[in-house]
């Protein structure tokens, strides 16, 4: 059985769009990895750590920074009330728990099923 012209065309074309295809795929999967990553460099490891602790550092210090600027705005605009003291001491107890929540890797706030409060 031969081959025609055009059914030769179609498989090459096919074989071609299936190769990029299979290496646009796997560098897609590289990148969304983070690129490769050697577990016997150690320098790799500790620079992957410590960028991780640093920008999870400067996450919890945004994060204060925000809660900070947002109870200046509310004492301006309310005046300094014990209600408004309250209220600020809750916002900043649960800020200082969801970091907690954070570093201990704890998506789900009742993780331990320990109370709070």
């Amino acid at each position: 059985m031969k081959l025609e012209n055009k059914s030769l065309k179609h498989l090459v074309v096919t074989g071609v769009f299936g190769a990029f295809l299979l290496l646009g795929v796997s560098a897609t999967q590289a990148n969304a990895q983070g690129g490769y990553y050697d577990p016997h460099n150690s320098q790799q490891n500790d620079d992957y750590y410590r960028r991780d602790r640093r920008d999870d550092k400067h996450h919890r210090k945004d994060e204060k920074r925000e809660v900070k600027h947002h109870q200046q705005h509310e004492r301006e605009e309310y005046g300094n009330s014990r209600e408004l003291r309250r209220h600020q001491k809750q916002e900043r107890k649960q800020v200082k728990r969801h970091q907690r929540d954070e570093r201990r890797g704890s998506d789900n706030p009742y993780y331990d099923n320990r109370r709070r409060y």
